[in-house]
């Protein structure tokens, strides 16, 4: 049970468009009202996928053996019964003033793949069988969602700290800026994910263990 300690980056910029040629008038605005500014920041976008790989069995034993078989590698070269991987991404725009630059709608979108074991029961399968794999997929389901609550919660800081950006002196200046609060906090969520496996010993401590 681990979660990826790889982040995938990928940041888009886009500069801010302005009323052109072809533009149509939805309604009458009053000129001395004050003009709606976009948010310097939106919610995060966290989107959730579920894999699974199947193990049959009608005994403890066969189960353990199927895993152990079939489980998921991971980067350190070992096997667990299941993984959750992120990828976080982030756009933005310009806010821009002939001597400054600002974030506008910085946006971060959060990708997180669940990858489970799921049981092919036969008809006969022992009542005992069934309530013991299905308390340790709940506590699998435990500690992996506490792998992805770290992620949401990452992109949410981040998002809340970009948004307090004073404005730069170029965009470039921006840039720069923005890419290294990303990369301090992704640093920062995956030494966050290695010390929850280890305070946890990867859900054992958390019944996540089928033994």
């Amino acid at each position: 049970m681990k979660a990826i300690v790889i982040c995938f980056l990928f940041m888009t910029v886009a500069a801010t468009t302005s009323a052109g040629e072809g533009q149509v008038v939805l309604a009458n605005v009053d000129t001395e009202a004050p003009l709606l500014k976009k948010p310097r920041a939106v919610p995060p976008v966290v989107s959730e996928k579920y894999e699974y790989y199947e193990v049959h069995g009608g005994c403890e034993n066969d189960l353990q053996c199927e895993m152990r078989q079939k489980g998921i590698s991971w980067i350190d070269g070992k096997k667990y019964d299941s993984t959750t991987s992120w990828h976080v991404k982030w756009d933005y725009g310009y806010d821009r003033t002939p001597q400054t630059c600002s974030v506008d709608s910085f946006r971060v979108v959060v990708e997180i793949i669940f990858r489970y074991p799921s049981w092919v029961r036969t008809d006969n399968a022992p009542r005992l069988l069934m309530d013991k794999w299905d308390t340790f997929m709940q506590h699998l389901v435990m500690h992996e969602s506490g792998h992805r609550d770290m992620a949401v919660e990452a992109a949410a800081d981040l998002t809340r700290t970009v948004s307090e950006l004073p404005p730069a002196s170029t965009c470039a200046e921006l840039d720069r800026k923005v890419r290294a609060l990303s990369h301090a906090r992704m640093n920062k969520l995956n030494a966050d994910e290695k010390e929850y496996d280890t305070a946890t010993r990867h859900g054992y401590t958390q019944g996540a263990i089928f033994r």
